[in-house]
């Protein structure tokens, strides 16, 4: 039952996934019951965020390949700092990357990864391909969207990564735009213990991803890979890559996702309760890196 203006999140609204899974078909299919115009709104525009992320989970994939993200992954590990025993957050865990940085960061030595995801494919496909290769990483896959309190009590991790994750928000238990990302910043402080510290990204305000997909033409464009490797894939999505970037920077501007300039960024996560704040820009300077702490 919905009640008062800020009513439940998104996952509570629809009573939880099917078979701990979301899709935007399990969206749709609730829609279809569901006739109460305040909750048909947030569903629906719901239902199109999840249905664009699991296309670009799709592809995602190949961005990888391309030396901007290898920039955007070498800022995130300089500034992480996991240690022997760590339980770590991994928030919108994608296919892993974060997990891997503080694995290997760790030298193996963190007790274990809570990896969280609406789309969690990509995540097994990885797990997958590691076990084949004899790596065993401690990441736990679970479900769990940040538009909803996180199924974790507080002071619970050592640390938290989220990796171009928590400014694309678009609800948060009924709030929008920055006072939904405020809410999400608020939530990760809340499982974060006393002296551990989140290193996260964002894109910058005004961002121009063109920069980061003309950039990326030689990897794409890489001979060695089509013959050695037979990767076909890395040019023939890399325009669904810039066409699902350039729609996250529209979104951007229009002010459904929340990408702040530098300072006002950090008087928010100040007002948070964050400390120490400690930022990179990276991404061919599209993408600001930030370390905070929780003191």
């Amino acid at each position: 039952m919905i009640v008062g203006p800020y009513p439940v999140g998104l996952y509570q609204l629809i009573g939880g996934p099917t078979n701990g899974e979301l899709t935007s078909r399990d969206i749709d299919l609730f829609l279809e019951r569901e006739k109460r115009a305040d909750a048909q709104e947030r569903l629906l525009a719901w239902k199109e965020e999840v249905k664009f992320w699991e296309e670009y989970g799709e592809i995602y994939f190949n961005l990888e390949k391309a030396w901007p993200y290898h920039n955007l992954a070498q800022s995130i590990e300089r500034l992480l700092n996991p240690k022997k025993g760590d339980v770590w957050l991994d928030v919108g865990c994608g296919p892993l990357r974060v997990s891997e940085l503080i694995w290997e960061k760790s030298e193996g030595q963190v007790k274990s990864i809570e990896a969280i995801d609406i789309v969690l494919k990509p995540a097994r496909d990885k797990l997958e391909k590691l076990a084949k290769q004899g790596i065993i990483l401690p990441a736990n896959l679970k479900y769990a969207s940040i538009t909803d309190s996180l199924p974790y009590e507080d002071n619970f991790f050592d640390g938290i990564g989220a990796n171009l994750v928590l400014p694309y928000i678009t609800d948060f238990l009924g709030l929008r735009g920055k006072e939904a990302f405020k809410g999400v910043l608020q939530e990760m402080f809340r499982v974060l213990k006393p002296g551990g510290h989140m290193v996260w990204s964002t894109p910058k305000h005004n961002v121009q991803f063109t920069w980061v997909f003309l950039v990326s033409i030689p990897d794409m464009l890489n001979l060695y890979e089509y013959v050695a490797h037979k990767d076909v894939t890395r040019i023939l999505q890399g325009t669904r890559i810039l066409k699902h970037a350039l729609a996250i920077q529209e979104k951007g501007r229009k002010g459904i996702y929340t990408f702040l300039p530098q300072d006002e960024l950090g008087h928010l996560l100040q007002e948070v309760g964050f400390v120490n704040l400690v930022w990179e820009k990276t991404f061919t300077q599209q993408v600001w890196v930030n370390r905070v702490e929780r003191p």
